[in-house]
């Protein structure tokens, strides 16, 4: 985990959320989304916060994922 961390950071990328994942709509991971490095670093996020992206919470029924 703490590497894929490192090479979203590293790549100014995001981490998708494993519950949103073949779904029409792929979320950023929450935990990412708040990781102090994570929400500075990502383009995704940087451009929500100016307000370039629209942003839309989602809540996913973790009891539809399967294992």
């Amino acid at each position: 985990m703490a590497e894929m961390i490192a090479n979203a950071i590293a790549e100014e990328g995001h981490i998708v959320c494993h519950a949103t994942l073949g779904t029409e709509a792929p979320a950023i991971c929450a935990g990412f989304a708040a990781h102090r490095n994570g929400r500075t670093a990502s383009l995704a996020l940087r451009l929500a916060r100016a307000r370039v992206l629209r942003t839309v919470w989602v809540h996913v029924d973790t009891r539809k994922v399967e294992s």
